[in-house]
Parts: C-alpha cells; structure tokens; sequence
C-alpha cells in the first residue's frame, strides 16, 4: 500500500510486507523501517496552533478594545484589535495538520503527515496490522 501526501509536504510512505520506505521530498533517498524495530505508532496533530492562537487572540483582541474603551479609541488601539483579529481569521482558515510518527526504539521517527485525520488514523492501522 503507498500514500503520496500532496503538498506542503510531498512525502511518500510505501509499507510493504517486511517493513515500510519513506522519503520526504528534501530527501532524494527512500528509507526503511522494519516491522520488527517498530515499538509503537501515535498519530498527533499540530497543538501548537490551538494553544497560541486559538486562546491568545480573542484574549488579545479583547485587551486592545478594553484599553481603548478606557482610553479613549484611538488609532493604535484599534488597528491592534484588527491586526489579531485578522490572525484570528487566518487561524479559523488553516487546516489542521496530523503526524504519524512511529517509535523506534527511542528514536521517534516522523514518517507521514497528512490533512485529513481519517487518512491518519487508517496509515497507523495499516502500520500496527503489520506489527
């Protein structure tokens, strides 16, 4: 079975009966893994977005208007609620983004990232049925 993420990524992940090859597209050379180094299989997703903007930016966004309730609005108080207000709407816009990574070890390997969660999720299936 191969998968072929489409771009940003541009990686391959072909898993075969002994063991998987992947390559990601700064790389000109496939690499494999084998089943028997495998210890485990997680799929994650970037965090990192939820966290920072999904709670800074209505906070923010709410601060600047406050201070310029008190302070009177002017210019750089709203020009600021609009700028993270805009981040806001870029964050609503961005897809999500979920990781396969695969444990070898207790060297992590990051082997497959894709946009959709169901694609994830039957690359680990695929992964553990083989394990």
């Amino acid at each position: 079975m191969q998968y072929t993420a489409k771009k940003p990524f541009n990686s391959v992940l072909i898993i075969r009966p002994d063991g998987m090859r992947y390559r990601f597209q700064e790389d000109h050379l496939f690499k494999d893994i084998r089943y028997a180094q495998v210890t485990k299989v997680k799929v994650k997703s970037d965090l990192y977005r939820k966290y920072f903007l999904f709670l800074l930016a209505p906070f923010m966004i709410i601060s600047q208007l406050a201070l310029g309730y008190t302070e009177g609005f002017n210019w750089s108080n709203i020009s600021n609620a609009l700028v993270w207000l805009a981040m806001f709407g870029v964050y609503l816009s961005m897809k999500k983004v979920y990781f396969v990574h695969v444990i070898k070890g207790s060297l992590i390997v990051e082997v497959f990232a894709t946009h959709q969660r169901k694609e994830a999720y039957a690359i680990k299936k695929a992964i553990e049925s083989h394990c």
